[in-house]
């Protein structure tokens, strides 16, 4: 019979085994706080999402900034550049190029019509009509001669005509030597001279950059030539009522009146396609700091209401399909879509003419296609 030998444990080995199993329960314990923790996260993760769901929402509502329906005076009106110069301005030149000898005027001066400006120097055209007198003295004889032979028979008839058209050219030429009247400039209207180019010792046209020797404007009645784009001209009438204003003003502003509008256009500059209408309105001066040649802007009144309805330009929506104008009202936390009739637009409102729209409304300001009827939304605090 065969019995098993107990065998004996060596010392330490004990010891060693429970330290084993010890370290084995405490990584078991961390694995399972780890997976305690990442499931946590993934149920608030699961939650965050899911929630806002089963309460009803989603994405958080869009933030809009808002203005009011207001009643107001509201006037349409057209602005414009343009520039300031005397209802009636004359380049003065001379066709001919001969020393000044005399000035007679400077920049600021008032003068008449026909009142002399410079004097040139008419030795020159003297000379030139002294031979044409005495090629017109040439020519009557000889037409006299040729006159007298024809009359009896002794040359043909076109030596004779030859005759008589060389003496009647000769004296127009002579006719037209009106000597005063070329060698002294003068002013073709009353008005004032503003600018001078010429001096004394030179020639008449002899001026820096091919400028006329001088400049009459009329600046009793000054204007304002404008050019309104081809949207807007069918707006401008004759008569309309302006408001001119310009840094020489200050805070001033002075009137005016549309006096013309011209037939044809013009492209607004070489790179646009755009055309333009040149407009003319007649500036009421009065005692005013205006003066010509300086840059102003004009207002032209096109229309004007008193205590109308008004929503912000910057509020106002056209569907692409109906071309209807719309705004979205904001009723506590809610769009409401509202159609209305425009009337006419000022700088920064539009008129309301038909629509449910009353004083005090708060309209979305800058809206866009994405909001739509009955959007939750968050009104941004007015600053």
């Amino acid at each position: 019979m065969f019995t098993r030998k107990n065998r004996k444990t060596p010392a330490g080995a004990g010891e060693a085994s429970g330290e084993k199993t010890l370290k084995k329960e405490k990584t078991k314990s961390r694995k399972k706080k780890k997976i305690i923790i990442i499931s946590l996260v993934i149920v608030v993760l699961a939650a965050a999402m899911i929630l806002p769901g089963l309460l009803g929402g989603g994405e958080a509502p869009p933030q809009v900034s808002v203005g009011t329906v207001e009643k107001m005076d509201l006037e349409q009106v057209v602005s414009v550049n343009g520039i300031i110069s005397g209802s009636q301005s004359a380049e003065v030149v001379s066709s001919l190029n001969y020393e000044i000898i005399s000035i007679l005027v400077a920049e600021g001066d008032l003068v008449k019509k026909d009142q002399i400006l410079a004097v040139l120097d008419g030795e020159a055209l003297q000379d030139e009509y002294r031979k044409a007198s005495k090629a017109l003295e040439e020519s009557r004889f000889n037409y006299e001669a040729s006159k007298r032979l024809y009359e009896e028979g002794a040359i043909s008839q076109a030596d004779y005509i030859r005759a008589k058209n060389a003496y009647e050219n000769d004296r127009i030429t002579v006719d037209s030597f009106d000597i005063s009247e070329k060698t002294n400039i003068k002013s073709p209207i009353s008005g004032t001279v503003t600018r001078v180019n010429v001096n004394l010792g030179r020639y008449a046209n002899d001026t820096e950059d091919n400028k006329p020797m001088f400049v009459i404007e009329d600046l009793e009645q000054l204007k304002m030539d404008v050019k309104i784009s081809e949207y807007d001209i069918s707006k401008i009438k004759v008569g309309q009522t302006v408001t001119i204003t310009a840094d020489v003003l200050g805070k001033e502003s002075v009137e005016g009146k549309v006096s013309r509008i011209s037939p044809t256009g013009e492209l607004k500059d070489i790179t646009s396609k755009e055309m333009v209408i040149p407009v003319q309105i007649d500036v009421d001066k009065k005692e005013s700091r205006l003066i010509a040649g300086v840059t102003a802007k004009a207002k032209i009144l096109i229309e004007d209401r008193t205590q109308v309805m008004t929503v912000p330009i910057d509020a106002v929506l056209e569907d692409p399909e109906t071309g209807e104008s719309f705004v979205l009202v904001v009723e506590e936390d809610t769009i409401k879509k509202v159609i209305f009739s425009p009337g006419i637009e000022g700088d920064f409102y539009l008129e309301v003419l038909s629509g449910s729209l009353a004083e005090g409304d708060q309209v979305v300001l800058n809206p866009t296609f994405d909001l739509t009827d009955g959007m939750k939304v968050i009104v941004l605090p007015l600053q």
